[in-house]
């Protein structure tokens, strides 16, 4: 094993002792993989440690835990928790200088490096196929099988199915296993098998809730050096704390290309998005300056379309749309609970969808089996939250809280207080009416004119006086109600502002008067 330290920190006692333990782990799953052994005495493994994750995605063009390539055999940054990541990559690394999975598709590759490494995110792999089973996200038998790339595929969820499937081929030796690709009957079989596993252990129930979330909408910034995985994040996260907010919300997204079409792709590909590992990073980030963490999937769909109009023409379509909706949701889920997330959004304004109640009681029911925190459902003003019927299952109700305060773009302070007044009111009301918390899990006006008559919208005419007078009439009213679980401000990025031009009529309220009245709301 060589070891590959960033200049300066070869001194490090934590690097020591993870090259000892690859070191260990290499010989151990060496000795189950013939040729490995030989192979491996021939030519060391390489393993090149980054200082971040920026540095390991311009060597590699990936951003992971540990990632095959770059500069050695595999590329890590290092975290003491992320070791079962580093040992999946090794077992890879094995595997393909062994030549047993030559013919193999990419998943049997990653379920047999799984076979060998062992853990996967906090447990051993077979410990997650009860849940993976109960929560029904088991994948077919054609999608582990397939050679080509699938943009809503989860390997958090994929990986431990298809260790099962390696597990259960034919043979005793894992080249026995991987003699040659395995039928798809033969794979279809063992999915059946694993799916009639007995269903895991009640979830306990989550814990207290949290003190009142002084929140801002933290959105990635989709460039290399800003985003969610990069060092940039702790300058944004400091600057936060300073402000007063103890929490931020972290948003990944998947794309959907019409609001009728079912299949999403998921937008975690490129080191520029919303990767697995940025999101763990943020999570993790986050709680070290003493925030609570609000992980929040959003759909992005196209056609200048919304996530309030999505619906399906026909049944078959929204079993298609179901199908990938709650794959997307668990995927996250499981990573939410593996970094210790604190409360997890299930969906965002997808008004057109919550009639369905078995379908979304189905949903928290399987997220409860990956997530052990709290649960919520970001609602949109425009009537979704009085519409929703599931909040008996949920622990916060949530509402993205975007409700005029009056139709008047030349309002004045009075008539903006009277305004903020009757929303809280609503807000109020419907909270009893629910007998949940009620957490405004966005709120935001933009920096225009008249933003009060319709905070949803952006662009206009440029007005930082008028965004701080919404938010002080609003805040004015809110206060920090017994039944107000928290505030999210929309929004602030995970980087800087570079490119920004200050006059845009948009959200950001960073380095206007806005962040002033957030300050002072906050700071109470």
């Amino acid at each position: 094993m060589v070891l590959l330290t960033p200049a300066g920190e070869g001194g490090w006692p934590e690097l020591a002792r993870l090259a000892a333990d690859l070191d260990r782990a290499a010989v151990e799953m060496a000795l189950q993989v013939p040729l490995a052994l030989p192979a491996l005495k021939a030519k060391p493994i390489t393993i090149a440690v980054a200082p971040d994750f920026v540095a390991q995605a311009r060597e590699t063009e990936e951003i992971g835990a540990a990632v095959l390539g770059g500069r050695g055999d595999i590329t890590l940054v290092y975290q003491p928790d992320d070791l079962f990541a580093d040992r999946h990559a090794l077992a890879q690394v094995l595997l393909a200088r062994s030549g047993l999975t030559s013919h193999a598709s990419p998943w049997i590759v990653r379920g047999a490096a799984l076979w060998l490494s062992g853990g996967w995110y906090g447990r051993p792999w077979r410990d997650w196929l009860s849940r993976l089973a109960a929560a029904r996200v088991l994948p077919t038998a054609e999608q582990l099988l397939s050679t080509a790339e699938q943009r809503d595929a989860s390997a958090p969820l994929w990986t431990p199915v298809a260790a099962a499937v390696v597990d259960r081929l034919p043979g005793r030796t894992l080249a026995e296993k991987l003699a040659r690709p395995p039928a798809l009957s033969i794979v279809s079989g063992i999915l059946a098998e694993l799916a009639r596993l007995p269903p895991p252990p009640a979830p306990r129930p989550p814990g207290p809730p949290p003190a009142f979330l002084k929140g801002v909408s933290l959105a990635m910034l989709n460039r290399l050096e800003e985003g969610y995985h990069a060092p940039v994040l702790d300058a944004r996260l400091s600057g936060l704390s300073r402000l007063g907010v103890n929490a931020v919300s972290l948003m990944p997204f998947a794309y959907q290309r019409a609001p009728d079409q079912p299949g999403l792709a998921y937008l975690n590909r490129h080191p520029g998005s919303e990767t697995d590992t940025g999101l763990i990073h943020a999570v993790r980030r986050a709680h070290a300056h003493g925030m609570t963490v609000l992980y929040k999937p959003h759909l992005w769909v196209g056609r200048d379309s919304w996530p309030g109009d999505v619906a399906m023409k026909t049944e078959a379509d929204w079993a298609l749309w179901w199908t990938g909706y709650r794959r997307f949701v668990l995927h996250h889920a499981m990573l939410a609970g593996w970094a210790g997330a604190d409360l997890f959004s299930l969906g965002c304004e997808l008004a057109k969808t919550t009639g369905r109640l078995a379908e979304w009681r189905d949903l928290i029911a399987a997220a409860r089996l990956l997530y052990p925190g709290r649960l919520t459902y970001a609602a949109n003003w425009g009537g979704d939250l009085e519409q929703v019927a599931f909040w008996d299952r949920l622990d916060v109700a949530g509402v993205d809280a975007y409700y005029p305060l009056t139709e008047d773009p030349k309002a004045g302070a009075v008539k903006l207080a009277a305004g903020a007044q009757a929303v809280v009111a609503h807000l109020e009301a419907v909270a009893h009416r629910i007998g949940k918390p009620l957490l405004l899990t966005e709120v935001g006006f933009a920096a225009r004119a008249g933003t009060w008559t319709a905070p949803h919208l952006e662009g206009g005419t440029y007005s930082e006086e008028d965004q701080a007078a919404a938010y002080t009439a609003l805040f004015a009213a809110l206060g920090h109600r017994p039944w107000l679980a928290g505030t999210f401000v929309w929004k602030a990025f995970s980087g800087g502002e570079a490119g920004w031009h200050r006059d845009e009529a948009d959200f950001r309220f960073l380095g206007r008067r806005a962040e002033g009245v957030v300050r002072k709301y906050y700071g109470r």
